[in-house]
Parts: structure tokens; sequence; C-alpha cells
């Protein structure tokens, strides 16, 4: 099937991002004061995340609101539902955001490092469970990552990159050999049309520099050049909280946007994309406190390329 990039094919996308809900009703075990959770806890209760996203509960319920009115065709969430990986995070996050309820807006969604703060929090598969109605589409197998929906004449792609780390100082992430060999033998099943690449983890920096070694994805290289040879169009994310993006360069030849926070005060934002044909135009929408909803922001337009497999080495 090839679709004309002229043709008259509109896409309505809304893409959030890093949310970090906290709820009061968390049970801590033992093991959580010898893990990744302790130095979590220290973070938002003693150097200032928790003052940082002291309003989120407020806002995500405005941005909630306004996203179920929008009329998107679908809500991309590119991790960080919660603040320390606890259950009770993340189903509060996923209320707030109508995850499932009747008449709701249809989503995808992949984990955030925060949403696998333990390895137990990832082993329970938390974020998998409460996030089911937005984890769904063409699979591989019985694995739920990676992911494609089709929407319009678009494809979206989910790929977990996130991974449970032991050390306080490690926030790096990872695609993984079986999911990248998964990946590429998805978007050689897909059908043409734009693709759309869904990750927590970033390609670049604001600055255009890579991200420090504790914080990057281990196996980025590989997964931009599965993506390259799979025809990615569009690489969206999140993990850092400033809205940014990069148009393609020899290393990723698509454009990477950052959708930011949409929840961390001073920097609440998240994307608007229009995709008509291969053509897309993006709008940051920003939230005023002062009046209490979210305004226009930075808007830019973008070609997207791609949309079917190439040989690999070309």
């Amino acid at each position: 099937m090839t679709i004309n990039p002229a043709a008259p094919n509109v896409v309505r996308l809304a893409h959030i991002s890093d949310v970090h809900v906290t709820a009061p009703e968390c049970v801590w075990r033992r093991e959580d004061w010898f893990n990744k959770r302790l130095s979590a806890w220290i973070n938002l209760r003693i150097l200032g995340r928790g003052y940082r996203f002291r309003r989120t509960d407020h806002v995500l319920a405005v941005l909630s609101d306004e996203l179920q009115a929008g009329g998107f065709d679908r809500i991309l969430f590119s991790g960080d539902a919660s603040a320390m990986g606890f259950e009770e995070e993340v189903t509060r996050a996923a209320y707030l955001l109508k995850i499932g309820q009747a008449g709701a807006t249809p989503g995808l969604a992949v984990p955030g490092n925060h949403d696998y703060c333990t390895a137990s929090a990832a082993r329970a598969g938390h974020f998998e469970r409460v996030f089911a109605p937005w984890l769904v589409g063409e699979q591989i197998g019985d694995a739920i990552y990676p992911f494609a929906q089709r929407v319009g004449h678009a494809w979206l792609i989910g790929l977990n990159s996130s991974t449970a780390n032991r050390w306080p100082w490690d926030a790096r992430g990872g695609v993984g050999r079986d999911q990248l060999r998964r990946l590429e033998e998805l978007l050689q099943r897909l059908e043409g049309g734009p693709r759309i690449l869904v990750t927590h983890y970033p390609v670049w920096l604001a600055s255009g520099r890579r991200e420090p070694r504790v914080r990057a994805m281990r196996d980025l290289d590989a997964v931009v050049e599965t993506a390259r040879r799979g025809g990615v169009g569009l690489w969206l994310h999140g993990h850092r909280h400033t809205s940014y993006y990069h148009p393609p360069s020899d290393y990723a030849p698509f454009p990477v946007v950052c959708a930011g926070s949409a929840t961390q005060s001073g920097r609440w934002s998240y994307k608007v994309y229009t995709l008509e044909g291969y053509h897309l135009r993006a709008q940051s929408r920003v939230y005023h406190a002062k009046d209490d909803c979210f305004h226009d922001g930075e808007a830019f337009e973008l070609e997207l390329t791609g949309g079917a497999c190439t040989a690999q080495g070309k």
C-alpha cells in the first residue's frame, strides 16, 4: 500500500510527558530503603523536585480536560507517569488522564525511568497493567513492546527505552537486543505512511549534544540505525523537562522533538501535532497559572520523510 503525500490525510495528535504524579498512600517495603526508591524520595522531598511538581494534580486535571475537548485522534505519552515508581502513583496518573474511561480519547504510552524506579516495579508491571488501554496495536508475538497503531494514514510506534537501575546515580535506559530485533521486524511489516517513533529517552539534549553517559540510552546508536532503516520519519520523546526540537542530521535523519514536562512548575507544556500528508505542524501549548489554562506557545513546521524500510547498509 502506497500513501500519496499530497493526499488529504489529516491526523491530530497531542504529545505529553513527564507528569511525575505522587500519591500519599504509597506503601513502602523494607527493600525500598536500599534501592533507587530512597534516592528518588530524597530528590523529591529534600532536593526540591517535590516543590517543582507541587501543582501536578491540578495542572494535569486542567490538561486532561483540554485534551478530551481537543478532538485529537491520539494522545501520546512518552513516560514518567510517576515520581517513585509506586503502583499507587501510576494508578493516580492514569485516573487523572482518564485512561480507559468511557468516551475518552485513545492514546499510546511508553514507560519512563521513574516508572521503572526499581527492579521490582519493572517486574510487577504496574505501568503495563494500568496503562494497558494505551499499549495496544500491532505487535511481534506476545511481547508488549514495541507496538504500532495505525491512525489515519500514519503509524505510531511505541518503543520501551526504560530499564531499572540499581545505583542512585544511574539513570540510563536501553531498548535491549530482543526488543530491537522485534522493532526491526515490526517496521518491515508495516504498510506505507509516515512513521512516528515514541520513546522516553532522547537522541539529543536541547544543546544538540548527547546525553551524559549516566543518563543516556545505552544502545542509542543501534536504535537510531534501526529507525533509519525502518523508515521512521519523526522521533518523539520526553525525559528532559524543557521542550525543544532538532531537525534531521547526518546522525539521525529525521526530526527529533522533546515534549518537555507537562506539570513541572514554570515549564508546563505539551505539544499539538497536525499531520497532513507528510507535512507536520507543531504547536506548543503552555500553561499560565494566572488564568489557569493553556495558551499557544512556540510553533514550527516540518516535512517528514521515510514511510518505508530501506535495505540494510544503504
